[in-house]
């Protein structure tokens, strides 16, 4: 499954990366969808079959992530994001 982070700034967005890379949970820098931007532009994506070992990782460094977003793909070009709690 395909997940979307999105931070308040890019400094944050970075070093969630960074805590995840340590504790073996790959993830990658990308620009947001503008659908989903609020102040920050970019956002962390992560593959994974579960995101709340990502959420207890960045939650035990106090690292709070504006939205948490599960991206559902609709044929070829068009997403859904869903914003879970």
């Amino acid at each position: 499954m395909e997940y979307i982070m999105s931070f308040s700034s890019f400094y944050k967005a970075a070093y969630a990366r960074d805590t995840l890379e340590q504790n073996g949970i790959s993830s990658t820098l990308k620009k947001l969808p503008p659908e989903l931007i609020t102040s920050c532009g970019t956002g962390l994506y992560l593959r994974t079959d579960s995101i709340q070992r990502a959420r207890e990782v960045l939650d035990q460094k106090n690292i709070l992530a504006r939205g948490v977003y599960l991206i559902e793909r609709e044929g070829k070009h068009n997403k859904r994001f869903t914003k879970l709690k």
